[in-house]
């Protein structure tokens, strides 16, 4: 996937269900451990020596021939960790804005089939998990429909694996839910929050108020039919880039950098064109790739434009002649 400008269209990257991207690195102890949450609120855990080496180009092995998934269950959170310490929990947010903290040390032992996590309505799901640490102040919950509550931890006291925890945000509309959630460590932290047509922004963290937990909190992206719901937040991180996927196939490469800051009652702007018919299903962070230099047959760099087009502009390619730059510097180290 090549590193587009903010704005560009993309280039189709799945054509069946079974395509990949690389989503997040964990760099590992062999007796580290991967906690893997699902939809149904079940965790199992691998370690890390479990999973079979292979060489940098391989494919690697799915997950489901390594722990015991039922067939309708979806991996909703990876987690790893090298302890259990006590000073650490594991928080689970739920599609209908129940919160529920639990120790870590509560997963220190999990059988082959799992354990229950937390207990679910019969209409409720994971939506995603994430550990917390004596770091962490805050805790966010976006939903769909564009409210936001920020409250710090303490707010949610522990509770033991066999329970379904407390309400986190309470929806102004029915019809809402939860999109995603995150643990923050400070207030000048940035969130960037992105919706189905493409548009997204960067706010930071102090401009979402601080309210009490079970509240409706606040606006956190000002909607429209423009715009669409929205559908999920990461954490702003420079040293990355954000990796959009849409409902027909495209997948898009974003530099964060590229995506200015705006107010948290805002729209913000496009990162991604997306036609009628499509809209953005899911982001995640993912690894910076370093953008391949690719010549014509006389030497001269291949520039593309915002389109994915070979440029055409002969001044600027007789200026970028690459072995041209590579023989004179080889000609001054030789004198």
């Amino acid at each position: 996937m090549k590193n587009k400008k903010r704005g560009g269209k993309g280039k189709v990257a799945v054509t069946t269900h079974d395509d990949d991207f690389i989503e997040r690195f964990f760099v590992s102890n062999t007796h580290d451990t991967l906690m893997f949450v699902t939809n149904m609120g079940q965790l199992y855990w691998l370690k890390v020596y479990r999973i079979p080496e292979g060489s940098r180009t391989a494919k690697g092995k799915a997950v489901v021939n390594l722990i015991n998934l039922r067939p309708d269950e979806k991996i909703m959170a990876i987690i790893t960790t090298s302890d259990f310490d006590e000073s650490k929990s594991l928080a689970f947010f739920t599609k209908n804005g129940v919160i529920k903290r639990t120790n870590l040390t509560e997963f220190s032992n999990i059988r082959s089939n799992g354990v229950r996590a937390i207990v679910l309505d019969d209409d409720d799901e994971v939506v995603t998990a994430k550990i917390t640490n004596p770091d962490t102040q805050y805790l966010m919950i976006f939903t769909s429909l564009g409210q936001c509550i920020r409250f710090e931890v303490d707010k949610t006291r522990e509770q033991g694996r066999s329970t379904r925890g407390v309400r986190g945000i309470k929806f102004k509309i029915e019809s809402d839910f939860v999109v995603d959630a995150e643990i923050i460590e400070n207030e000048e932290q940035e969130i960037l929050t992105v919706s189905e047509k493409g548009i997204g922004k960067r706010t930071t963290v102090e401009e979402y108020r601080l309210t009490n937990r079970a509240g409706s909190g606040v606006i956190a992206m000002k909607l429209s039919p423009k715009t669409g719901n929205i559908i999920g937040e990461v954490l702003v991180d420079e040293t990355q880039d954000l990796m959009l996927l849409t409902s027909i196939g495209k997948m898009i490469r974003v530099d964060m950098q590229t995506i200015r800051k705006a107010g948290r009652n805002t729209s913000g702007v496009i990162i991604v064109n997306v036609d009628k018919e499509d809209k953005v299903v899911s982001i995640a962070k993912c690894p910076k790739e370093d953008e391949e230099i690719e010549l014509d047959e006389n030497g001269n760099i291949i520039r593309y434009n915002e389109d994915g087009e070979i440029e055409t502009n002969e001044e600027e390619s007789n200026n970028s002649n690459l072995l041209d730059i590579i023989e004179t510097k080889e000609e001054k180290e030789e004198e």
